[in-house]
């Protein structure tokens, strides 16, 4: 009898083989993409943090708490000189959403952000308008936070100089265009010279 090497892989062997490396593909991108989620959530608690110290600030000069239309950050520059650039999300690049007091001279603010690791422990699901953020940081005498996963706020801006009931945006999550509002006036920010357009933010 002749002795022969078979150095070449059965059909069920390469099968196997092809298998175990694709889960160890799959392993190797969850934890990957579990660490890219926590990088982007680190980041925009840090971007909320920063733009809390710069309303902080701000209040201290002006007796009141910004209003919303110069909290976009595109330009992002409405917090100068306390803050020289707002953040915007690092994977939407939209601005963080700012709740306030609806009042002319707002005594109280939040703001919210969208975490995208589940197993964060400062997530809380279905807070803020319409239920769409999971973190919210803002002033301490903020109105306590309710978990709802729904609940209208009417938001509003200036579309051709009129302040006009505007739509929300659960792709953004936030009001379609900025400046916006929660008062069916805009607080009279709408006309001035062609000034607080509602812009939208894609």
């Amino acid at each position: 009898m002749r002795g022969k090497n078979n150095l070449g892989l059965t059909l069920v062997e390469l099968i196997i083989v092809v298998v175990i490396l694709g889960i160890l593909i799959l392993i190797v991108i969850a934890y990957f993409r579990s660490q890219l989620f926590k990088g982007n959530d680190a980041k925009r608690k840090g971007d909320i943090n920063r733009i809390k110290i710069a309303v902080e600030e701000y209040e201290k000069d002006h007796g009141c708490y910004p209003p919303p239309s110069i909290m976009n950050c595109d330009p992002g520059t409405g917090l100068r000189p306390y803050l020289d650039k707002i953040p915007c999300d690092p994977v939407t690049h939209a601005s963080y959403f700012y709740d306030y007091q609806d009042n002319v001279c707002p005594n109280w603010y939040k703001i919210y952000g969208d975490l995208e690791n589940n197993a964060d422990d400062s997530l809380v699901t279905g807070i803020g308008p319409n239920g769409a953020f999971n973190y919210v940081s803002g002033s301490p005498n903020a109105p306590g936070e309710v978990s709802s996963g729904g609940g209208e706020i009417g938001f509003y801006g200036c579309v051709g100089g009129v302040c006009t009931q505007i739509s929300w945006d659960a792709s953004r999550p936030g009001p379609e265009c900025d400046p916006n509002y929660q008062s069916s006036g805009c607080y009279g920010q709408c006309g001035q010279n062609g000034g607080n357009e509602c812009v939208s933010w894609k």
